[in-house]
């Protein structure tokens, strides 16, 4: 058996370090991927981005403790992440 399933601490100190870590993550590699594909000026889309990333940082935390383990709250958020990386490595997207 895992040490998260053992031990609950563990398993809420995991899920607050993907909630504020990886969200911080995903977020911030989200205001870059929106930056770059949002047919908006360069600075409108920044600032569009940066809102809405807000609001992904806000899920992600609610995402990590919805979710019915902590390995299932870090594969969701460090997904959103790697798809967003992928946007922002050079010739990805658009």
């Amino acid at each position: 058996m895992p040490a998260l399933a053992r031990n609950p601490r563990l398993g809420v100190a995991s899920r607050s370090l993907a909630a504020i870590g990886g969200g911080y993550l995903a977020a911030n590699l989200f205001v870059l991927a929106f930056a770059r594909l949002a047919p908006l000026a360069p600075r409108d889309a920044q600032d569009a981005g940066m809102m809405l990333g807000f609001v992904l940082f806000a899920l992600a935390a609610i995402w990590a403790f919805a979710c019915r383990s902590a390995w299932q709250a870090w594969a969701g958020i460090l997904g959103v992440a790697l798809l967003c990386g992928l946007v922002v490595l050079p010739g990805g997207g658009a």
